[in-house]
């Protein structure tokens, strides 16, 4: 039976946890690396051949036999929140964040969000942090997105 095809995402992403896991490897061999961890060979094989996907566990096995963080290995841990934003726009993110929570502690937004019953501070400190990541994440994509690629590769240089 034929396998799904990979996205140009799950390439990406194998690619760079290969190149990482080269780098942070390069004084021990595949053999060494599983006995640390414990987990297969031929499991950590797949993964520097890019064959396979390690799934947040084994990020986090051989992390802690590096002593890295699952970020140094995996870029789909990397937190978004550290993004450097302009202060502008800080004050976008802090403006949309506000609204959205005073429009929440109105009569109709209470209705809305909460069944006509008031939120009790934990709900409300949780919602506030899930929405300020939510649009964090937002800025950071539509900063990737639209940014030319002649001044991405400049600013990384």
């Amino acid at each position: 039976m034929a396998r799904n095809q990979l996205s140009d995402f799950d390439k990406k992403l194998r690619q760079q946890i290969s190149e990482n896991l080269k780098k942070y490897t390069s004084h021990m061999t595949q053999s060494e690396l599983s006995k640390l961890t414990g987990i297969p060979a031929s499991t950590l094989s797949g993964y520097f051949a890019m064959r396979s996907t390690p799934n947040a566990g084994t990020v986090q096995k051989i992390a802690d036999a590096l002593n890295l963080q699952k970020s140094d290995l995996d870029p789909r841990f990397e937190d978004s929140s550290s993004t450097n934003f302009s202060s502008h726009t800080e004050r976008d993110i802090q403006k949309r964040l506000q609204s959205i929570l005073d429009d929440m502690n109105s009569d109709a937004g209470l209705a809305f969000y909460n069944g006509d019953e008031e939120m009790d501070e934990e709900t409300k400190e949780l919602l506030k942090i899930s929405l300020e990541t939510s649009i964090r994440t937002a800025k950071k994509l539509a900063q990737e997105k639209f940014t030319p690629k002649k001044y991405k590769n400049k600013q990384s240089e």
